[in-house]
């Protein structure tokens, strides 16, 4: 099986070569993410059912990867906007409805009625 690996370009031009590499699946399922693609690829019919277990596992853990990092976010935010935050936006911009948003935010410590905290 043939696999892609990543190469990462920063503003300064420095680049970093990705540890690991990823299943072509999994590659055209993140740049097209990335690209804001509406529609996910079409896994490929001639891999061959391990590789296909292999592209699941990996992009098993990246979701997993981006729930963590879009929760401690979702918190970093409410921290930094204080008693003013507007959770309406931060629902919106995290594609939740505010009562997940809020169930996060408790994990965090974030109170979910800021009126009666000091």
């Amino acid at each position: 099986m043939e696999k892609v690996q990543l190469t990462l370009t920063y503003p300064d031009g420095s680049t970093e070569v990705l540890p690991g590499a990823l299943t072509t699946y999994a590659a055209e399922v993140l740049v097209g993410a990335l690209h804001e693609d509406p529609s996910p690829p079409t896994p490929h019919e001639t891999d061959s059912f391990e590789e296909q277990l292999d592209a699941i596992a990996q992009l098993s853990r990246l979701i997993t990867h981006l729930e963590a990092a879009r929760e401690e976010g979702i918190a970093a935010a409410d921290r930094t906007g204080g008693p003013h935050a507007d959770r309406k936006a931060l629902g919106i911009a995290a594609a939740m409805p505010r009562s997940r948003l809020y169930r996060i935010l408790e994990r965090y410590g974030r109170p979910t009625n800021r009126r009666a905290t000091s």
